[in-house]
């Protein structure tokens, strides 16, 4: 792949940063509901397939007002125009960064040379306090 389509897909899946601004970190786990792995697997199947309406509806305030229902629809769009559609996960798991547990799933996409992660930031009722797209090499710090 060419650089400059390398830079340009990489400034378009510039997503990183959970969109939610981080709560302080905590000590211990933020303890989730016992069927975590699913709402992260059901909150990412509703990003690909469009229901932002969907996904509105279970965010926190603050997260539902950085990423209105436009913004998340251009995501896609970029997401899909660069990257294709996803072929094949390669990770599922939850891991804990600013004190806040994320569900991050790291998969291949028909088009994109390296695989992407998707994270969401999952509060304990449940609901996304964040939101965050990029390559995995580039995968924010998580906490200790």
């Amino acid at each position: 792949m060419k650089p400059h389509r390398i830079a340009a897909i990489l400034l378009a899946l510039a997503f990183a940063a959970p969109l939610a601004a981080p709560l302080a970190a905590q000590a211990k786990k933020a303890s989730l509901p016992a069927d975590s792995m699913v709402i992260g697997r059901k909150y990412t199947a509703w990003f690909y397939s469009g229901q932002a309406d969907s996904l509105l509806a279970h965010m926190e305030p603050g997260a539902s007002q950085a990423m209105p229902k436009e913004a998340l629809l251009n995501q896609l769009s970029q997401m899909t125009a660069r990257a294709g559609a996803e072929v094949e996960v390669l990770e599922e798991k939850f891991i804990t960064r600013n004190g806040n547990r994320q569900y991050w799933r790291s998969a291949k996409f028909s088009s994109f040379d390296e695989p992407l992660l998707v994270r969401w930031v999952i509060t304990p009722a449940g609901t996304i306090a964040g939101f965050g797209l990029g390559p995995k090499s580039q995968a924010p710090a998580i906490d200790p």
